[in-house]
Formats: structure tokens, C-alpha cells, sequence
């Protein structure tokens, strides 16, 4: 109830007005509110109209057709009030009224003073320990949770609450005589009495049981019990809390079971899979990681730090790992990786942050997908997109590219390149004679036979049908044309036929200042034609 704020108001009913102003004087100089009516029945209708005073100090013989005890019978049906009568009367008619209704007492109105106001007091008191004793009634009562109370030596049940009898089954009366291992088939003497007897000598406050009880038709429940001891009236009592958990337990199974079937999946999974701490240091890995690795030993992988990994520092990815745990960031990488077997293996490399309860990084996942395929098919494709597919040389649009930047290159550093442009003599008569196969090959091995010979920084590419570039950074003039007249001389010795060589006309041209990408080939496809007509099978420049 706690302290209340203000006075305490009692409403003093006294049809005699003398009677009425000496005890109200007297109460008020005492430190209460008072306010006096003259009647039983002024008093019901005050009360009625929700008026709630402290104590009522009520005259048993008034005025009207209502007496005290009239009123204060029709009063106790309305509200819990505590009463004390004020009489003249002792007779033994007056108290037996007195008795048949909720009173706190009596005060003879020729009593002492001191003694009103202790019966005043006396009866506040009581009637407050009487609203707590009801609010902690009610509060067992209609718990939702189960309570129980149970002597501490025999185990049997003092008393019971509705939320017990309603989940285990059984009434009242059958659970008076029962104890508390007729309901719960996991607890059993010896161990129950190490328990209280912890209690008893102050080890702990309470304990907290995971257990089950036992319905009267034999069907278990999950309850999580919290006993505890408490005294009354000098006797040892213990007191079970016991809260049905039930669907908690089967919503904690279904998640157990959950993060099995994650754990299972997560090893079969076709990527790897890592998890560090904030530190680093590698707490989880599945096989599919092991594999990527190179190694079928999970504790050898367990004990690397990512920040410390060589290919994690060297790639950078150390710094990034860092990165990503610092900002609370995901990230996404490609690297690529030799494994112990010596393998090139390509990752793609997702990095996920994870936190904990607080939302603070506890530490990162990591997934790992094998790239390998995808990287190979990718620079497969990029290669048939810049090659000749017939002569694998490289083709007209890749050319272009190479000559531009070449050309920025040699305005921005000064220096000069050639051009070497070269057009198989009479092609088509080798492939009227001896068909189109024979024709294909002599385009491969005129590529097989210059590459052979040219520069890994040169670049050459198929320009038609069976004319093709070479690009020369950082060559003279002079220069180009001895590599085109040794092309030349090379080519003679390729036969086919009736050992009739393979001959071409060569045109060469340097870059000059200005020149554009069309310029210089101009005037090497130029020199290219005037090799043809002076002959053919020979260099022009």
C-alpha cells in the first residue's frame, strides 16, 4: 500500500451534534481529516456516490430509520472500509449485532481518549494488512504462471493456485494430498532435500530447475521452476514458481534442429566457407574451403590469422578484412591464389561482418567461390574476341586499339615505330589449285613462322584475307624493313604443291610526327601495293 500522502480522512457519523463536535475537534487536533453526517442513511449515500475515506467512525444508535449497524452492513457490500462503532450500548443484544457485520471494533463514547485513537490506529493497521493479505491472494490466485507451496520435509502440498490446477489436471482437494514428486518425475528425494537444504543455509537466494511436470492424464510439459524458502508464523515453507515452457522448448528445438541442418549444409556447400573473430583468428571453415586450400586437415587451416595469411597480406585482403570489421561493412573481391598443390586458383571473395546481441562486430564471414572456370572462360572469350579464330593472330579491331595507344605513347616520350604490312602473292591461285584447305594452312604457318621470329611487344594481326600487320614500337625505318626482308626470305622456304614457294609483297612505313592512325597505314599499305607492282616477293619502304 505504501505511505500515504496527506492526512488520513475519517468520516465521523453522529447525529448528536455536541458528541459530533468534541471527537471531531478532538481527531483534527491529532493530525486527521474529518467530516461528520448526521445519519445511516446520509452515510450509504455518501459512500454510494464514491466517496472512500480512510475509517468511518459510525454511531450505533442514530437518528432515522437506518441504525449503524444498518449502514454499516449495506457499507461493507459497496466498499472494504474498515468500521469502528461508537456506543453508548454494551448490551448483549448491541454486540451480537456488532458481530454479524464487518467491523474493526467498538469505542465506548465515554472511553478514555488515548483509547479512541489507538482503536483508530489498531484498526488502519488492520485493515490494511487485511488489503495486502487479499492482493497477494489474488495475485497467487490468477498468476498465469503455476504456484506452489509445499512443506519443506513431508513434499506435500500446502497449497495451490488455479493456473496449477488447471495445467496438471487435477482439483484442489486431489493435490492436498499429493507432493511435489507426483508431479514431477524428474525430482527425487535425496536430490530435492540437497536443494532445500542449500536454501536453508543461505548458499542461494533460489534455485532454477529445467524440468517437467506430469498431467493427471500422464502427458509430460516442459516448466522452468524456481524455488525458493520463505517463514511464516515460524514455520519453514517452500514456495515453487513454475512457468510452462513448452512452446519455448519447442521453438528452442526447432532452432536447434535448424542450425543443424545449417551446420550440414553449410559443410556440403558448394563454396567455402570461413568465420573469424574480431582478432582474426579462423573459427569455422567447411570442406569446400579445405579444398580451395589444398589441405583435408581443418585444424592446420584453424590455426591461421587472416591478418597474418601470406596471400591475405600479399593480395591485400588482410586490409581489407580490417576495413570491413572496423566500418561495419560487406565487401566483395576477386584474388587470385596458388595452393599447396601448386594449382591457380581465381576466388571471388565475399566478406560479411558479423555482429552480436549489442550490435557490435564480433568478428566476419567469409565466402569463398572458385572462380577457376569462370576466369578461364572469361579470358577464353576475351581472347577470341581481340583473335583471328583461322591463324589465332590478332585481328583488325585489337590492331587498331594497339596502333592508337602506340601512337600516344610515341608523342608523349618522343620516340618513333614501324609498320610492316604484308600480302601473300597469288593467293588465289593456291587455293584454285590445291583447294581452300591448302590455302588455310599457308595462313596459319605464315603466322606460326612471324610469330616465331618477332618480338613479344610486337603485334600482329590478320588485316584481310590474306594480309596481314605487323606493329614494331620503338623500331626505325631501316630496321623494319631487314625484319620484313628476313619475313620475306623466311616464307620462300614454306612449299606446297609441286614445291612451289610461298612468296609475298612487304610495304614498311615509320610514324612521323602527326601521323594519325590512318595516315601510317596509308602509306604503308602503300609501299604494300608498290611492292606488288614492281613484281611482287619483295620490300618496299
Amino acid at each position: 500500500m505504501g505511505e500515504r500522502l496527506g492526512k488520513n480522512r475519517i468520516l465521523l457519523v453522529e447525529d448528536n451534534r455536541l458528541t459530533a463536535a468534541m471527537v471531531s475537534d478532538f481527531l483534527i487536533k491529532n493530525g486527521f481529516e474529518v467530516e461528520v453526517v448526521p445519519s445511516g442513511e446520509k452515510v450509504v449515500q455518501r459512500i454510494g456516490k464514491g466517496m472512500i475515506p480512510d475509517l468511518i467512525l459510525m454511531d450505533i444508535e442514530l437518528a432515522g430509520k437506518m441504525d449503524g449497524i444498518e449502514a454499516a452492513d449495506i457499507i461493507s457490500k459497496q466498499q472494504d472500509i474498515p468500521i469502528v462503532f461508537l456506543t453508548a450500548n454494551t448490551s448483549k443484544e448491541i454486540m451480537e449485532k456488532i458481530k454479524r457485520v464487518k467491523a474493526y471494533g467498538f469505542v465506548l463514547k465515554d472511553t478514555d481518549r488515548i483509547a479512541l485513537l489507538s482503536t483508530i490506529d489498531m484498526a488502519m493497521r488492520l485493515h490494511e494488512a487485511s488489503v495486502y493479505a487479499t492482493m497477494f491472494e489474488r495475485l497467487f490466485e490468477t498468476s498465469v504462471n503455476e504456484l506452489y507451496i509445499f512443506n519443506p520435509e513431508s513434499f506435500k502440498f500446502v497449497v495451490v493456485n488455479k493456473a496449477a490446477t488447471a495445467n496438471l489436471g487435477y482439483t484442489y482437494r486431489e493435490l492436498e494430498g499429493m507432493t511435489v514428486f507426483d508431479i514431477n518425475p524428474q525430482l527425487d528425494i535425496e536430490g530435492l532435500r540437497e536443494i532445500i537444504k542449500g536454501l536453508m543455509h543461505g548458499k542461494q537466494e533460489r534455485v532454477v530447475l529445467d524440468t517437467v511436470h506430469r498431467r493427471k492424464d500422464g502427458s509430460l510439459y516442459y516448466v522452468e521452476a524456481y524455488l525458493q524458502l520463505f517463514e511464516y508464523r515460524r514455520s519453514k515453507y517452500c514456495m515453487m514458481f513454475a512457468i510452462d515452457v513448452t512452446e519455448r522448448k519447442r521453438v528452442e528445438d526447432e532452432l536447434e534442429e535448424s542450425r543443424k541442418q545449417y551446420v550440414e549444409l553449410a559443410q556440403e556447400a558448394p563454396i567455402g566457407i570461413l568465420k573469424c573473430d574480431v582478432e582474426g583468428n579462423v573459427v569455422y571453415i567447411n570442406k569446400k574451403a579445405l579444398e580451395i586450400f589444398g589441405s583435408s586437415n581443418a585444424g592446420e587451416i584453424s590455426n591461421i590469422n587472416f591478418f597474418t595469411f601470406p596471400l591475405f597480406v600479399e593480395s591485400g585482403l588482410s586490409q581489407k578484412l580490417k576495413e570491413c570489421m572496423v566500418n561495419n561493412l560487406s565487401q566483395t573481391v576477386e584474388n587470385s591464389y596458388t595452393s599447396k598443390s601448386g594449382k591457380n586458383i581465381w576466388l571471388r571473395i565475399h566478406i560479411k561482418p558479423l555482429l552480436n546481441k549489442d550490435g557490435m562486430v564480433k568478428g566476419a564471414q567469409l565466402i569463398l567461390d572458385d572462380i577457376t572456370e569462370k576466369k578461364e572462360m572469361e579470358r577464353q572469350l576475351y581472347e577470341m574476341s581481340i583473335t583471328d579464330p583461322l591463324t589465332n593472330a590478332y585481328n583488325f579491331r585489337y590492331f587498331i586499339r594497339k596502333l592508337e595507344e602506340e601512337i600516344l605513347r610515341a608523342q608523349r616520350a618522343g620516340e618513333s615505330f614501324s609498320l610492316i604490312v604484308f600480302d601473300i602473292d597469288r593467293f588465289k591461285s593456291f587455293n584454285d589449285s590445291f583447294g581452300h584447305q591448302v590455302g588455310d594452312f599457308i595462313l596459319r604457318a605464315t603466322v606460326d613462322m612471324v610469330k616465331g621470329r618477332i618480338r613479344r611487344t610486337d603485334t600482329l594481326a590478320r588485316w584481310g584475307g590474306e594480309e596481314f600487320i605487323i606493329l614494331l614500337p620503338n623500331t626505325k625505318l631501316e630496321d623494319a624493313a631487314k625484319l620484313a626482308e628476313e619475313l620475306r626470305q623466311r616464307l620462300m622456304q614454306l612449299k606446297v604443291g609441286n614445291n612451289e614457294s610461298v612468296t609475298a609483297s612487304f610495304g614498311v612505313a615509320e610514324y612521323q610526327e602527326g601521323d594519325t592512325a590512318y595516315s601510317i597505314l596509308k602509306r604503308a599499305d602503300a609501299m604494300m601495293y608498290k611492292a606488288k607492282n614492281d613484281g611482287r616477293n619483295c620490300v618496299r619502304y
